[in-house]
């Protein structure tokens, strides 16, 4: 029966679902989710909660950039937003993202349902969806374009960068169902579904639901976690300077893993005595949030050789061939004498998150070994936030990945920032930093790194498909000395005007139903931008000076069309070698830039 009751603020609609269990759904989470979208509406200039929807999903779950998840989106609805004429069927595929820094790469496919009524929140999700899916996922396998001849255009191209990616590889499918209401399919209408997908290798279905998305969005609420450790012997050593004190001592690898693991009881018994009991429980991730690091199971040689060392019969070694933990703590206290028992308060594990895994892993493996592995363990406790952070980023040195969360504090972050603030801008060193404010002011700093690498550095290719390098390897080289707001400024707006360009040619290719003529256009942004630098430069144009904007965009129709001969060039090539032409690949190998080098060596006349 359903229920709609207030009590004192909070007015939830509930649902008896038998044997005493009530699902609720909460007004707050309701606010929360359309609070967010309507924000989203006013900085994209959306007009329906729908196509915002679309937006909060895809930056949720797999963190894209706003063209990144306009790229992504097939709906037929939302792409009738962008032109007046747009045609075609989108088969239930509301986005399709491909993810290539997957191994193997995973193409994600979404359906979406949302609803603007609370009192709808109950509902099921509409297993209509789930034939729809299907019949997809179905054709998709078959590889027949012709079942697809009524799909719309933007679904097409994503059709075919899919078929291209399965004449290469193996790619996993997962096939996501997201929705602001609280339930999924029916039991039965579930079951249907999973019992179609299990014909299917490599691919699995998801659900996003209001609880999901709730949970991610106020993921940043941090968890208190406090513990006990016990030092081994006397081997422990205390200095304290100002605003910080350092403990430094050796512990047992089991009693490490028992701080560290989901359960607050095992976490305060520092006279535990049978440790099998942690192969029941899981580690807490959230005592990891601070580390500038996730930790990838068995992924890098480093984890694998800490896991190996575990179980090797050089496990007594261990303390000689690892760097140890380094933790943050609001306070430490300890009773002075032989073997201590310290007491951690708000701790987190700011440098050994790789070390931690990858011993519990070899734990689970084989406990016995670990009778004799001890690790040191260096403790700050501190309430300066900076100072914490500066630890974290300092002590991290066993896997050297510099990451964007590392690099947000970095003081030429921070300059860029204050600089670009006397310009009008709001300069996100971290991401979402200043999701209230319009796109128009807003640079994200990755985005920001990615005009800079693809316009100044001359590196398209990088700056598409392996931004990763921004706030890594390239780190340096992106934000170099030399870079100030000036620059960063001009590189973005003739990115965004590239993107509006693509925009308007995207708009005008579904009234037409001419997608596939220019469709490399897709693809091509980063190289255009960069070519608009080449051809601004050779004609003596001063490109770190944004008073001359206008001039560098003006440069846009000749780039393009360089870009439109690379892509001739290309087919050209794969016809008499008979393989197909695909634009996703094309831009992700070195052929363009080959290509486009000979077209300016030769003065070839656009």
């Amino acid at each position: 029966m359903l229920y709609v009751f207030k009590a004192n603020i909070l007015i939830s609609l509930v649902i008896s679902k038998g044997c005493g269990e009530v699902m609720k759904a909460s007004r707050q989470d309701f606010s929360l989710i359309n609070t967010r979208l309507k924000q989203l509406m006013e900085i994209h200039d959306i007009e329906h909660f729908q196509n915002a929807f679309y937006y909060l999903v895809l930056e949720l779950l797999f963190d894209l950039q706003d063209d990144e998840i306009d790229n992504a989106v097939t709906d037929s609805f939302y792409l009738s937003m962008a032109s007046n004429n747009a045609s075609g069927h989108d088969r239930g595929i509301d986005a399709i993202y491909i993810d290539d820094n997957s191994a193997p790469p995973i193409v994600h496919l979404l359906n979406f349902k949302y609803t603007s009524k609370f009192d709808n929140l109950l509902s099921h999700y509409p297993s209509r969806e789930i034939d729809k899916v299907l019949s997809f996922f179905h054709d998709l396998m078959s590889e027949g374009m012709d079942s697809f001849e009524n799909a719309n255009s933007a679904l097409r191209d994503k059709i075919n960068d899919i078929w291209k990616l399965m004449d290469s590889d193996t790619p996993s499918f997962r096939i996501h169902f997201c929705s602001n209401s609280y339930n999924a399919f029916e039991e039965s209408e579930k079951k249907r579904i999973d019992s179609k997908i299990c014909n299917y290798s490599n691919t699995s279905v998801e659900y996003h639901l209001m609880p999901d998305l709730v949970e991610i969005m106020t993921h940043k609420s941090k968890t208190i976690i406090s513990g006990k450790i016990k030092a081994i012997d006397k081997k422990f050593f205390e200095k304290s300077e100002g605003d910080i004190r350092a403990l430094i001592l050796e512990v047992d690898a089991k009693d490490l893993l028992r701080i560290v693991c989901d359960d607050e009881g095992l976490r305060n018994d520092a006279a535990l005595e049978d440790y099998e009991v942690l192969k029941t429980r899981k580690i807490l991730e959230e005592a990891f949030e601070d580390n500038v690091r996730v930790y990838l199971t068995q992924r890098s040689k480093i984890n694998k050789n800490i896991r190996k060392t575990a179980l090797s019969e050089s496990s007594h070694r261990f303390f000689y061939f690892n760097n140890g933990i380094t933790i943050t703590c609001r306070k430490f206290s300890y009773p002075n004498y032989r073997a201590p028992i310290v007491t951690l308060e708000d701790a987190q594990v700011v440098n050994g998150s790789q070390t931690i895994h990858a011993l519990f892993e070899a734990f689970l493996k084989d406990s016995s070994k670990f009778d004799h592995i001890q690790v040191l363990c260096r403790i700050y406790e501190t309430t300066n936030a900076v100072l914490s952070s500066e630890i974290a980023e300092n002590t991290n040195s066993q896997n050297p990945v510099k990451s964007r969360d590392i690099r947000s504090n970095d003081y030429v972050q921070k300059k860029l920032e204050v600089e670009l603030l006397s310009k009008g801008f709001y300069y996100e060193r971290k991401r979402g930093q200043h999701r209230d404010k319009k796109g128009g002011v807003r640079i994200d700093a990755e985005k920001a790194g990615q005009a800079l690498m693809s316009f100044y550095n001359k590196l398209p290719a990088e700056a598409k498909d392996k931004k990763r390098l921004i706030f890594a390897e390239k780190y340096e080289d992106v934000f170099c000395d030399s870079i100030t707001s000036e620059e960063i400024v001009l590189s973005y707006t003739c990115y965004q005007f590239v993107e509006k360009m693509k925009k308007k040619w995207r708009r005008e290719a579904i009234s037409t139903g001419e997608f596939d003529q220019k469709s490399y256009l897709m693809h091509a942004s980063y190289y255009i931008l960069s070519l608009m630098r080449v051809l601004a430069e050779g004609d003596g144009v001063d490109i770190r000076s944004s008073d001359h904007v206008r001039t560098i965009e003006a440069c846009y129709e000749k780039a393009a069309r360089i870009v439109e001969k690379a892509v001739e060039k290309e087919v050209d090539r794969v016809k008499n070698t008979g393989e197909t032409y695909s634009n996703r690949l094309f831009f992700k190998s070195a052929r363009p830039k080959k290509y486009i080098s000979q077209l300016i060596d030769d003065k070839y006349e656009f």
